[in-house]
């Protein structure tokens, strides 16, 4: 094992090696996480938007979801078993 004299400057790394800038992914995920959002306010155009769209997505997943069960209940009734 060597030994270093208290006066020699510490070991540099070679040129290919050496440290460059961080990429944007990288420092990305290095850097602080951001604040969380909420949602816009209803009182504007894009939280109205936002609202609206929401809304449409909830009554278009409940109306699938009663002709999924409608159709059940229809076929199950009209299938001799």
């Amino acid at each position: 094992m060597q030994q270093r004299s208290a006066g020699a400057p510490a070991p540099t790394l070679p040129a290919p090696v050496a440290t460059g800038p961080v990429p944007r992914r990288v420092a990305a995920l290095l850097a602080p996480p951001p604040a969380a959002r909420n949602w816009p306010s209803a009182f504007t155009s894009v939280g109205l938007a936002a609202w609206g769209a929401a809304a449409g997505a909830l009554v278009s997943a409940m109306s699938s979801a009663n002709a999924a069960v409608t159709l059940f209940l229809i076929l199950h009734t009209a299938t001799p078993l």
